[in-house]
C-alpha cells in the first residue's frame, strides 16, 4: 500500500528512478536482458526500465515457454543410476519443474508430487523403499513429498554404486592433496563397492582407517601380504631382489651364448686355416712327382 501510495513525482523520485535505473543497467549488462532495456536508456527512468523487463519476461510469449520447459522436464526426468544422474540432482531438477509451475499459475499438489516421484524413481533396489512408502499411505499415514525424498535419499545412500561413486571421489581428493594426482587407483574401493585386496599405489597416502579396513578384508579373505599391505616393505624389496636376480640369470644366459657363438667361430677359423695349409702341402707333394706346379715350370722354361 505504501509503494503504490509513493508519488510519481519530485526530488526524491527523481533520485529514486535515478538510483533504479542504475542498478538494473548494472544486472543487465551483457546479459540477453540488457536488450530490452535499450529503448530506456536514454531516459534515465528505473521504473520505466522495470516495466520493460516485466512486459518481457512476466508475459503470456515468456510463461507458454516456461511451461513447455516444465512439461519437458516432466516427460524426461527419471532416475535409474548414480552413473546415469545422481539422486540429488534428479530431485534439484524436480524442484526447478515445480517452481516454474508455481510461477506460472499451475502448481502441482503434493499428492501429485509424491505421485510423479515414485513414478520417475526407476532403479530396481529402490522398489522395496517405494513400496514401503506407499503401504504407509494405504495405511492412512500422511507422507508429504519432502518426507519421501528425504526417505529415497537416506535409501540412495546405502546403494552399491553410491557408495562406491562418492568413495572414488573421496579417494582422488586424498591424492589430490597430497599430491598424487596421477594415480589411477585412488581409493580402496573397487566400481561395485567392495574393497581393494590386491595392490595399493597410494598405500602410504591412505588414512589409518582405510589401512585397518584393507588388512581386515584381506584377513578375511584369506590374504597374506600383498603389495601395499602391512608387509609392503618386505615385498617391495622381495620383488625387487627377484627382478634382480632374473636380470642377473638372463646375463649368464646370453654369456654362455655368446662364448658358445665364439667357440664355434674360432673352430671354423681352425678348420679353414687346416684346410689352407693341406691345400699347400698337396700341391708341394704334387711338384715332387710332376704335379701341376712343376709342369707350369716346365712349359714356363720353355
Amino acid at each position: 500500500k505504501t509503494i503504490a501510495c509513493a508519488p510519481l513525482a519530485g526530488e526524491y523520485y527523481s533520485a529514486d528512478r535515478l538510483a533504479v535505473f542504475n542498478f538494473i543497467v548494472s544486472f543487465t549488462t551483457g546479459q540477453p536482458s540488457g536488450d530490452w532495456i535499450k529503448n530506456t536508456l536514454k531516459l534515465a527512468d528505473g521504473r520505466r526500465s522495470m516495466q520493460a523487463l516485466r512486459d518481457h519476461f512476466s508475459g503470456e510469449g515468456n510463461a507458454t515457454r516456461n511451461v513447455a520447459e516444465a512439461d519437458r522436464l516432466k516427460e524426461s526426468l527419471h532416475y535409474k543410476s548414480e552413473r546415469a544422474m545422481s539422486f540429488e540432482t534428479f530431485l534439484t531438477q524436480c524442484q526447478k519443474m515445480y517452481n516454474i509451475y508455481d510461477k506460472e499459475g499451475e502448481p502441482m499438489t503434493d499428492e501429485a508430487k509424491v505421485r510423479f516421484l515414485f513414478k520417475r524413481v526407476q532403479h530396481d533396489k529402490l522398489t522395496s523403499s517405494i513400496d514401503a512408502l506407499k503401504a504407509q499411505i494405504t495405511a492412512g499415514v500422511n507422507v508429504s513429498y519432502t518426507m519421501a525424498a528425504n526417505h529415497l535419499s537416506a535409501a540412495v545412500s546405502e546403494l552399491p554404486d553410491y557408495l562406491a561413486k562418492n568413495r572414488n571421489i573421496s579417494g582422488v581428493g586424498n591424492n589430490n592433496t597430497n599430491g598424487n594426482e596421477g594415480d589411477s587407483n585412488a581409493g580402496i574401493y573397487n566400481a561395485d563397492g567392495s574393497i581393494k585386496t590386491g595392490f595399493i599405489s597410494n598405500w602410504k597416502s591412505l588414512s589409518k582407517d582405510d589401512r585397518a579396513k584393507v588388512i581386515a578384508e584381506r584377513k578375511r579373505l584369506g590374504i597374506r601380504g600383498g603389495k601395499g599391505g602391512r608387509n609392503s616393505n618386505n615385498n617391495n624389496d622381495s620383488g625387487a631382489s627377484n627382478t634382480l636376480k632374473q636380470l642377473k640369470q638372463q646375463n649368464k644366459k646370453y654369456r654362455r651364448q655368446i662364448k658358445a657363438m665364439k667357440r664355434v667361430r674360432f673352430e671354423d677359423d681352425k678348420t679353414d686355416g687346416n684346410n689352407d695349409n693341406s691345400d699347400a702341402d698337396d700341391d708341394d707333394a704334387g711338384d715332387q712327382f710332376g704335379g701341376k706346379a712343376s709342369k707350369k715350370k716346365l712349359k714356363a722354361k720353355k
